[in-house]
């Protein structure tokens, strides 16, 4: 069974005010919302990652030594 652990943030009211009035119209849990929205951005920044490094790794110099090891 998955233990769900308490996380504790400041956010300006305004966004708060948005994701309370979001929630209320579409009958919507504030935790659900606010744990998809997070999955959903770490994933975003992952992919970001990812690509950033593929771009790095398909456009970069390596050097002997650094293609040697990759031979290994």
């Amino acid at each position: 069974m998955k233990r769900n652990e308490v996380f504790a943030t400041k956010i300006p009211g305004e966004l708060k005010r948005q994701i309370s009035l979001v929630c209320e119209s579409l009958g919507l849990k504030k935790n659900f919302v606010i744990e998809e929205a997070i999955r959903e951005k770490l994933e975003d920044l992952m992919d970001a990652h990812d690509l950033h490094q593929a771009i790095k790794e398909s456009t970069g110099f390596h050097s002997w030594d650094s293609a040697k090891k990759d031979l290994k």
